[in-house]
């Protein structure tokens, strides 16, 4: 990969542990970061009170070695099928630009195309309930023909989003709390196809751990790159909550799928529609917001005479046993099962356990 003199200077500078103020500090104060290589020894101050005089001494030898340094941090970074996505780069998202204390960096794994495109965030804790989850893939699914959809990388609602994308146009970007070395173990699977169909991003270096204030940060991203943010599933203290919260400040929408007065793992969701979010059950109420029309792209799904008959019980019921299920259809329950299981597969259904059912 060839990169300008202004990006090399940016990730020079990025490859070193200084915390981001201290990077816009020097940045700001250079005028730029080809700028701040020429000058960087009038900048020995604020590099050893963020991170030492044997950062500062290191700094000043890589500059001084004939481009060596470079050289080795360009090869990892192409080792590991990673793209480094500058302020100066003709990628680096638009609505990031306009942010001071924005990444200067950007770490990318697939088509980096993807962010040029229009982009939506979905999010969720990791205690999102089986029946939000499957809304979840589905209106994911459906979202993906109009949106590039943004997430996190741990199981539960952000696991939703991305397998909904997925299984949608596969525009897709997940988002880590740090560097590529870091990924979640539960999710490689999952997230090897995302960096295969979509794009792997994150504003840390490749072997950043992730740190208590990382998570924050990477909220603030996902806020700030989407249009506008759905929150699948969050208790009160959901980091999830987190993110819905950058994106109010940013007068950004924010969506949110209802839950039952009194429920742990959806007070949060309740909380943010008091609080001026919209109550969403489907792809339309966050399409017809932005004035996105997905009717031609929605596939109208068939349903059999029976399998018709339970979903209209389901709807009634919300979420019942087979028992309830069966006495409301009229359906007997040794047919039931078979009807309920094919209906899962449509993602209309989903099974909660104990012969308890729910529609999607």
């Amino acid at each position: 990969m060839e990169y300008s003199s202004e990006e090399r200077a940016c990730i020079w500078l990025d490859s070193f542990p200084l915390d981001k103020g201290a990077e816009r500090r020097l940045l700001e104060g250079a005028g730029s970061a080809a700028a701040l290589v020429r000058r960087f020894p009038e900048f020995r101050e604020i590099v050893v009170k963020s991170a030492g005089e044997s950062v500062y001494n290191n700094m000043l030898a890589s500059l001084s070695d004939g481009g060596e340094y470079f050289r080795k941090t360009a090869a990892e970074l192409e080792g590991e099928g990673i793209r480094a996505v500058t302020r100066a780069s003709r990628d680096y998202p638009e609505a990031l630009k306009k942010y001071p204390d924005s990444p200067p960096v950007l770490y990318a794994k697939g088509d980096v195309s993807l962010l040029g495109s229009r982009l939506f965030t979905v999010v969720g804790s990791r205690r999102t309930p089986p029946a939000a989850l499957r809304l979840c893939e589905r209106v994911c699914e459906e979202l993906s023909s109009g949106f590039t959809l943004l997430s996190g990388t741990a199981e539960g609602g952000d696991s939703a989003a991305l397998s909904g994308a997925l299984r949608g146009s596969g525009r897709v970007i997940a988002v880590p709390a740090g560097g590529f070395s870091h990924l979640p173990r539960g999710n490689a699977e999952l997230l090897r196809r995302v960096a295969e169909r979509g794009l792997l991003l994150s504003a840390h270096t490749f072997r950043e751990s992730v740190r208590p204030f990382s998570y924050a940060e990477r909220n603030k991203l996902l806020a700030r790159l989407g249009e506008g943010t759905l929150v699948v599933g969050a208790g009160e203290k959901s980091g999830a909550l987190m993110t819905a919260e950058y994106a109010f400040r940013e007068n950004r929408p924010v969506f949110a799928f209802p839950y039952f007065p009194g429920s742990d793992v959806g007070a949060g969701c309740n909380a943010l529609i008091k609080k001026g979010g919209i109550l969403t059950e489907n792809s339309v109420d966050i399409c017809g917001r932005f004035g996105i029309d997905l009717s031609g792209e929605r596939e109208r799904t068939s349903l059999t005479e029976p399998e018709a008959a339970v979903m209209k019980a389901l709807r009634g019921l919300s979420e019942a046993h087979v028992s309830e299920i069966a006495a409301a259809s009229g359906i007997p329950v040794f047919r039931l099962y078979g009807i309920l299981a094919a209906l899962e597969t449509k993602g209309l259904a989903v099974r909660l356990g104990g012969n308890r059912f729910s529609p999607v």
